[in-house]
Order: structure tokens, then sequence, then C-alpha cells
């Protein structure tokens, strides 16, 4: 097989990557997907996530035309805990619901009113309790109870990246690994095809608006005609069954290697790691998920919300535009770097709080809220911006030791992907607050996207697992700066002991 083309559908951006089976990108793209939020509210027009993939590969084919007819297969990589409800015929008969939209947690919770015995076998069975926060069974939950006019007009509620298959080959189709947050399978054995009983019979789900599973490395068909002519690539590609994120993030970072863990900070922030058995820490909100190579299980660790911080602060802060003055630039990250050098290891004090929509792991509460403290009069906007890295940065210092603890493995290296990962002073700094060798990937913004190419590659058998673990390609390494380590760790003592000491505040301003 000469390439394959891996898909990357993000919750801001589609990102394609044309891969050769040397691991070499021979051409990539990225196009915007726009999101609308309104409280508990966060949506997406599907329509317009499949027009940014459909744009997205047609740059990238247009750009390798040679490459392109040699296509062989093509893997869809998404975010994940999202929902698109699709009828009869395959269109959308309501919108992307993302997993920052928190309705129908009401009726998770009242799953285990219902029946006090649930939380222990949800557990047992698939790994997480039944307790909404965004997670795709509340979204099923809220479309059959709350919105019965899509609900009966909806054949199957699908995941992002099975929603780009169902565009791509006419076929509806999941798998254990797309469907995990629906929380409906049991995880206790990787490669299962039907749906656990038990489940869906606590949940109260119509199992009939469910899309019928395959097997996790199964194809799911060849692309239609007329799709095929519009992407730009062979009729008899074989399109394969999606991942999620985290999944693939696992092969794109090496996490399968002993001692190493991924890091990826794009929109949100997740630690990456592998485990040779299913299992849950409830109290830090970290589960072991079914994971796409050798049978093993991918760490469940999100950390909340990542570069999605910066950027809001950038954009309403820093580069806004209102009635106090004009201050848009065309590339808020442009001169990132510059402003975190110009500020000391500590930004003076300055502590930013990440968690604009609420916590995950380590502590998970919908509630928490993210802030500025301790600002002077010799706070300037420079000290801001370089406190909203390094907060992000303690953010997931503070879960590493409970992930570590969750394994029984020390994490010994951090390789670094995502959008943030463009950053040489981020990467610094973040080996400065983990105080851990930290290394980032080549392309790091399209490191999912190769990693969803590599992964099509070795379904079709051009790669064996030792061949993909071959192909993580680090661009730079980052020792943690010793002359740091002091004023990071009485940082990040403080940062921990915030979220105690703010939690009843948020809780009473937030209730």
């Amino acid at each position: 097989m000469g390439h394959t083309l891996g898909i990357d559908v993000g919750t801001t951006n589609a990102k394609v990557a044309l891969v050769a089976d040397d691991g070499t990108i021979v051409a990539s793209s990225s196009e915007p997907i726009p999101t609308v939020r309104d409280g508990d509210v966060a949506e997406q027009s599907p329509e317009s996530l499949w027009d940014a993939v459909v744009g997205a590969v047609r740059e990238v084919t247009a750009a390798a035309p040679a490459a392109a007819k040699t296509v062989g297969a093509v893997l869809c990589a998404s975010q994940y805990s999202s929902t698109v409800p699709v009828d009869e015929e395959g269109s959308p008969t309501g919108e992307l619901v993302l997993y920052l939209d928190q309705r129908g947690t009401d009726h998770s919770f009242a799953i285990m009113e219902r029946h006090p015995e649930s939380l222990e076998v949800f557990v047992d069975h698939h790994g997480i309790p039944p307790v909404g926060g965004g997670l795709s069974l509340a979204h099923l939950l809220h479309y059959q109870l709350d919105r019965p006019d899509v609900h009966a007009a909806t054949a199957a509620y699908l995941e992002p990246m099975d929603f780009i298959n169902l565009r791509l080959t006419g076929r509806v189709a999941a798998t254990q690994c797309t469907m995990l947050t629906t929380q409906l399978c049991d995880n206790r054995t990787i490669g299962v095809t039907e749906y656990d009983a038990d489940l869906v019979r606590l949940a109260g789900i119509d199992a009939d608006r469910l899309p019928p599973l395959i097997d996790i490395g199964a194809a799911v068909g060849e692309p239609l005609p007329a799709i095929a002519a519009e992407l730009g690539i062979p009729g008899d590609a074989i399109v394969y069954a999606g991942v999620n994120d985290s999944q693939v993030g696992a092969i794109a970072t090496g996490a399968y290697r002993s001692g190493r863990a991924g890091a990826m900070i794009g929109t949100t922030s997740v630690l990456i790691e592998t485990m040779n058995r299913k299992d849950t820490d409830l109290d830090h909100e970290i589960a072991s998920i079914p994971g796409p190579l050798g049978g093993r299980y991918v760490v469940f660790a999100e950390n909340g919300l990542g570069g999605k911080a910066l950027e809001h602060v950038l954009a309403n802060l820093v580069y806004a535009s209102d009635e106090l003055a004009d201050h848009v630039a065309a590339d808020h990250f442009e001169r990132l770097d510059d402003a975190l050098l110009a500020v000391t290891a500590g930004s003076d004090g300055v502590l930013f709080l990440p968690w604009l929509a609420g916590t995950l792991a380590p502590r998970a509460d919908t509630l928490m809220r993210g802030g500025f403290l301790n600002l002077s009069l010799d706070t300037h906007r420079t000290h801001l911006v370089r406190a909203v890295v390094e907060g992000i940065c303690h953010n997931f210092a503070w879960l590493a030791p409970f992930v570590e603890e969750f394994t029984g493995e020390r994490i010994e290296e951090f390789v670094f992907g995502g959008g943030a990962a463009r950053s040489p002073v981020w990467a610094q700094i973040l080996a400065d607050v983990v105080d851990r060798p930290v290394r980032t990937l080549e392309a790091p913004d399209f490191a999912n996207a190769r990693a969803a190419a590599l992964l099509a590659h070795h379904r079709a058998g051009a790669l064996d697992e030792d061949d993909l673990a071959g192909l993580v390609i680090i661009d730079a390494e980052f020792e943690p700066n010793a002359a740091n380590r002091e004023v990071f760790d009485a940082m990040h003592e403080q940062f921990v002991v915030v979220f105690d000491a703010l939690q009843p505040l948020y809780h009473r301003l937030n209730a």
C-alpha cells in the first residue's frame, strides 16, 4: 500500500494527513469547525463538521494528487462523548451535542435513583458510573426524554467518527471503542460486538436507536463512488472503523512503551497511558478503556480544558475588540513565546485556574470555574498569559501522580503533542512543572491525524505494532530546569490547595 488518509476531527478543527507507510506526512490540512455555546448547551452543525472534513481532504489530495491516487485506506479519529442523531437516510435529525454539553445529567442520576445497584453494575461492567456531565449516555437520554420529536425521527445516534464513516461509506456502524461514552458496552473484555443487556436495561435506552457494533479493527466499507470522486481518492480504498482521540493519541505519543506517557494538549488536556487490565478510580475520575492495539487498555484521564483556556484569554482579554478598543490580531499565537519569555518562572506569583468549564480528573466538579489569583499593581498582561500556560501545566501535573498510582508504573517521560506542543517555551514550562523530561512530537498539531493514518496502514497489514512504535518521531527534548524547581513546587502546592479553598465559593456562585 502506498498511502493512507488519517482524519482527526477535533473540537475546533478537522485535520487531515496523507501519510506514506514510512510515516512521512506527504500533505496535511486543517479546516475550522464552529461551536455554539449557551449555558449548558454546546452544539455543532453536523453538516459544518462534514464540510470541514471534505474541505481538508480535498486540499490534501489536491496538494499531492499522485500520492492521493494510491490511497488504500482511510481511518477517522475524533473527539468523543459527542452525539449526532441521524435518520434512515443518514441525514442529521438534530445538532451534534458536544462533550461540553451538560444536558441529560439529571436523567443519568435518575438511573441510580431508580436502580440503586446501577452504580456498581456500571463500574463493574463498563468502568464509568452514569453521572452525566457531558457523557454521551446523558445526550442519548436528553434526546430520548426531552426531545421526543427528534428521537422519533432518529434511526441511530452516532459519535463523530462514526458519522464521518457513515458519510464516507453510507453504512451505519460503530465499535466498542467509538461507543465508549454511551456506557453501554461490557469493557471487561476487549472486542465485544454486542451491547450489554444489563446496562441498556438499567439506562432505559431505546436499543433500536443504537448503531450496530462491528469489530474494533474491522472495515466499514469502501467510499461511495460520488464521495470518492469528490475527495479525490480511489473508489476501492477501505474505510476502517474509527477510534477516539485518546485511543489514537496513545499511538501518536508511543504511550504503549513502558515508562512513557502522552501529554496531548489541544482544546483539552489529556494524559495518555496504557495498561493490561480494566480498572476504575472513582475518586479521581480515572478509568481504563478498550484500546485499538494489542488487547491493551488506554487510561481515560481527561484533565479538562487546555489550550482552549489560553485561546479564550488571548481572544477576550489580550486581542479583544469591544467598547474599550480594537486590539484584533490575525494570529493570536504569533507572539506567544515572546510573551512567555518576558516573564520569569512562576509569573511573579500570579496563579491561573484553568477550570473555565468545570473540572475533570483528578477532581471532577462541573461548578468549578477559572480565575486569576494574586494580582498586584506590578501585574501586566504578559504575566496573565504566562500564568495561563503555567496553570494548564499545574492542572496536568496535579493529575499525573494519580495516574501513576492507578497504573502502578512511574512515568519517566512525557511525549507532548497537540497544538500547544508547537511552542518550545510551553514544552519547557511543562517539563519544569511536571519535573520530568518532555519530548515534543514532529508536526504535533497533526499528530493524531498522522497516527490515524498509521493505524490504517496497520489495519491494512502494511505495518505491525512494532513498526508503529518505531514511527513516533521526536522533534525536540526538554529537561526540567533545576533552577525553577523551588518556585514551581511552591506554586503547585498552592494550586492544589486552592481547589478545596474555593470549591464552596464556586458552588454558591454557580449552583
